[in-house]
């Protein structure tokens, strides 16, 4: 009843698995943008669809994703970080939080492999749902920012939503029980899908779309996402999106350069940031008139988070442990100097170094060795696909290098829903490119 031979099933019913999913991911994305830890509920939903599919198509061998260099390396910094529980402050939590993410990043892989092997017909659709959703947040990120947060404001008013109902509080100003005004800040999170989705969504229009407007939408892409990025108050995002830019430039002129570019930055990301921070702490950054002040304070951040990485350099603290052992900040900008000695480290604002922190040299040095085979793999991908891979790995390690946590099962989330994105056009380019040879293989001939 719910399963049939993919060759038996009608044309209508075999597409509609890629209506359904395209559908799924045209709502998801500009939700997430409208709030960005719905991914966590979007990326499941769309993966559950597409095991559906699978099981319907009798397609299960596709649920197996290849047993890569990559898949080895990243399933062995799962393996370590679980494993640090055993010296951890908390085991608990460094169990729970190593096996959670360890979840999203097994579920990430059974959904690109899935993305990877679909038929072209249905990626078309699901590749039209990724532009057309990005293109709506992106639309509404401007109009948000443009508009002091008009919509956001009319909508938690029209909900009936109180001041003890939205965090943080500092961001939302009350008028007898009104909301009447949002802190730009509140855009901060929201803008972070947007500089990772845009090469997905430009390869898909670029070479899953046919269409006269092709160009113009490839253009409405390009400005809208420029536009949202810097309206929106995240610094985080105008870098990620212009590293993803000069990525992608460099790998249209030469992919080989690009991907060693990018290769030798990742090596000094993971290996060499504890020095970096030392020698930015060093220098005053920290207080320095022309920074801004979150940049201030992530630097007196990751000096204080450097400085506890000799008790435990080979293994670290444990998976977590920045968030459970409340280290006080000894010191902070002169911005904000009440802070010294009162103030807890809140989050990292920096992977790479909470990697050294937490899971020590040795979880640094198989951060380092997933990032290499990552870009190695995607040296693999078909040619027109590099640009928008290597640019996408170059977005996201930015994004890394300055916010949030690796724990945060959200950010994974989005980080595996990009990834699934770019494995969409895999399979079509690669037959695309394979017709092409054999075409003029057989002229030749």
């Amino acid at each position: 009843m719910f399963s049939a031979d993919p060759q038996t099933m009608s044309p209508l019913r075999s597409r509609a698995w890629g209506i359904g999913l395209g559908t799924i991911i045209m709502v998801g994305v500009p939700v997430m943008i409208m709030s960005a830890k719905t991914v966590q509920i979007t990326l499941p939903v769309l993966l559950a669809g597409a095991c559906a599919g699978a099981y319907a198509r009798n397609r299960l061998d596709r649920l197996i994703p290849p047993l890569g260099a990559a898949t080895v390396a990243l399933g062995a910094i799962s393996v370590f970080a679980v494993l640090s529980g055993l010296w951890s402050s908390d085991p608990w939590a460094s169990v729970s939080s190593s096996l959670t993410t360890a979840v999203v990043l097994v579920g990430s892989l059974v959904l690109i492999e899935l993305m990877r092997t679909e038929d072209t017909r249905n990626v078309l659709h699901m590749a039209e749902g990724l532009w057309i959703g990005l293109l709506v947040g992106l639309l509404y990120m401007i109009a948000e920012a443009a508009s002091d947060q008009a919509i956001k404001i009319w909508a938690y008013n029209l909900l009936g939503l109180g001041p003890n109902e939205l965090e943080p509080a500092r961001y939302y100003t009350w008028d007898n029980g009104v909301l009447v005004a949002v802190h730009p800040d509140d855009l901060t999170r929201n803008i972070v899908p947007a500089p990772l989705l845009v090469w997905p969504a430009l390869m898909a229009v670029t070479h899953l779309s046919s269409g006269r407007w092709r160009w113009v939408i490839i253009a409405l892409l390009v400005l809208t996402s420029a536009a949202a990025v810097l309206l929106a108050t995240s610094e985080t995002a105008k870098l990620a999106l212009l590293a993803g830019a000069i990525a992608f430039a460099l790998a249209r002129v030469c992919a080989p350069a690009a991907r060693y570019a990018l290769s030798g930055a990742w090596v000094l990301a993971c290996l060499c940031v504890v020095p970096a921070v030392h020698l930015a702490h060093a220098a005053d950054l920290q207080n320095a008139e022309w920074m801004q002040l979150t940049a201030q304070i992530r630097i007196t951040i990751w000096n204080e988070i450097a400085g506890l990485i000799p008790k435990a350099p080979l293994f670290g603290a444990g998976a977590d442990m920045t968030y459970i052992l409340h280290s006080v900040m000894r010191e902070a900008p002169t911005a904000v100097a009440s802070w010294a000695g009162t103030t807890h480290i809140p989050h990292p604002h920096n992977v790479y170094l909470q990697t050294w922190y937490e899971l020590g040299g040795t979880g640094a040095v198989l951060l380092t060795a997933f990032g290499l085979l990552l870009l190695a793999r995607a040296g693999r991908l078909p040619s027109p696909l590099q640009p928008f891979a290597f640019a996408t790995f170059a977005t996201g390690a930015v994004q890394i290098a300055f916010s949030y946590s690796m724990w945060q099962i959200w950010f994974m989330c989005l980080l595996g829903f990009a990834a699934a994105m770019i494995a969409l056009g895999e399979g079509p380019i690669a037959r695309r490119n394979l017709g092409n040879s054999s075409l003029a293989g057989h002229q030749e001939a």
